[in-house]
């Protein structure tokens, strides 16, 4: 039965690659292609260890994407290139690509940016731009490294309040798996980023009382953002200020200050700026979404799909890829012939 389950998913896979490149060379008007990715670490890396299978792409797959996407006829392009083009009825290419990069971790410039320059691809890193320059990292990271090194009932007490949304079996005798922990970090998003990171600030008073804490710099510092985009092959856009989801913060002036102070933010670093908005989590207010098309020229969504000449610039669709939808060639294409269907 598992080797009939395996031939099945296999033939599945298949036949949606074929799709999938049917359907990129077969494209009747310019279209675009942009692929997401979050983190580029190596296999062996440390950081996979507390990271979301779903936010991690090895360099070697990376740079495949990219070789395949040539491959195809795709040209290269920097998002904010394209639909310039498009809005001064310029020529487009039939199959453009263009590559982001959400959040801004360190590893896109130790990893990405070198495959980049060697391909000679041009890409958009989407800036938090209150953690650029800071030890500080997301929620989810803080608490998957928390889950998976110890059991909760030897945790600090000031992260007991995790214990109501761990699985049933077992969970303050022995460390949570990396997908365990994974499906804790879903349930959490049933609460806002502020009690989230209220908890964590907390704890974190407590560790810096006691000379523990987190120390490793995982987030972009502007001598790296100024080196990647000294050539014009890296340009930055806006990821608000904190990753706040948008859809549940406190205040209008909580959201409006996630919205146009990042874009504040950005206009202090050197160069690269692109005013295009990324919304974390793909969650927006009908709010939110004013302010962004009031003060910027596009927006990304997490819709997934292609992007047709006609597709409104402010709800932009994107291939989210990581090394378990897109680790082979065919699984890339399978991935893409999913989201067109």
């Amino acid at each position: 039965m598992a080797y009939l389950r395996s031939a099945l998913k296999y033939v599945f896979i298949a036949a949606l690659a074929v799709f999938g490149w049917i359907r990129l060379k077969l494209a009747s008007q310019p279209t675009l292609l942009i692929l997401t990715y979050h983190r580029i670490l190596p296999n062996h890396h440390p950081d996979r260890q507390f990271e979301q299978p779903g936010m991690v792409t090895a360099p070697e797959t990376l740079q495949r994407h990219i070789q395949l996407m040539k491959s195809l006829g795709a040209v290269p392009i920097h998002l904010d290139d394209w639909l310039s083009r498009r809005q001064r009825n310029e020529a487009l290419p039939k199959l453009a690509v263009a590559l982001t990069f959400d959040d801004g971790w360190r590893d896109n410039f130790q990893y990405a940016y070198p495959i980049l320059e060697t391909e000679n691809v041009p890409a958009t890193v989407f800036l938090v731009t209150q953690l650029l320059d800071t030890n500080h990292v997301f929620w989810p990271e803080q608490i998957l490294k928390l889950l998976t090194e110890k059991p909760i009932a030897e945790a600090e007490t000031e992260y007991h309040w995790l214990v109501p949304f761990l699985p049933d079996a077992a969970p303050n005798r022995h460390p949570l798996t990396l997908d365990q922990a994974d499906q804790v970090i879903n349930k959490l998003k049933e609460l806002d980023d502020h009690t989230i990171l209220a908890h964590l600030n907390n704890a974190r008073k407590t560790q810096a009382s006691s000379g523990s804490g987190q120390n490793n710099r995982t987030i972009l510092n502007r001598p790296e953002l100024t080196e990647m985009a000294s050539n014009d092959l890296v340009r930055y856009g806006a990821h608000t200020q904190h990753h706040f989801r948008l859809n549940r913060v406190d205040s209008p002036s909580t959201l409006r200050r996630e919205i146009l102070g990042c874009l504040d933010d950005l206009k202090g670093l050197e160069r690269g700026i692109v005013p295009i908005f990324c919304y974390p989590n793909g969650d927006i207010t009908g709010d939110g979404e004013r302010l962004v098309k009031d003060h910027y020229e596009a927006a990304c969504t997490t819709k997934t799909g292609w992007n047709p000449g006609s597709r409104d610039s402010f709800d932009l669709h994107r291939f989210n890829l990581h090394d378990g939808n897109s680790g082979s060639s065919p699984r890339l294409l399978a991935t893409i012939g999913r989201g067109i269907i």
